[in-house]
């Protein structure tokens, strides 16, 4: 009796710690969107003013300086993806996990 009373607490433990890590998988998901969003709206501005200016030969350097940007915003917000989509799968392989558990 003493030991099914400690494996049901031991499994509400466990429902709850993985609700509690998909909880907080989506709020990190979240977050990153938000950044992503930032750079993705500071990589179209420096694209705005590189093409405004490239052909402006007293901002030639200034336009050089906002491809370089656009550019590294872009790969900042492909790294941001690849946190996304392996938190994305780090939380369908909870769901498969527990959720099937959870049906029963």
């Amino acid at each position: 009796m003493l030991i099914k009373l400690g494996l049901i607490f031991l499994s509400l433990i466990a429902t709850t710690d993985w609700k509690e890590e998909v909880k907080q998988i989506d709020q990190q998901i979240e977050q990153l969107e938000d950044l992503q969003d930032k750079y993705r709206s500071n990589a179209r501005r420096n694209t705005n003013n590189a093409m405004r200016w490239q052909f402006q030969n007293e901002n030639y350097l200034d336009a050089r300086r906002a491809w370089d940007r656009a550019s590294e915003d872009k790969q900042k917000i492909q790294e941001i993806q690849d946190q996304i989509d392996d938190l994305q799968l780090r939380k369908k392989k909870i769901l498969k996990e527990y959720g099937d558990k959870q049906a029963s």
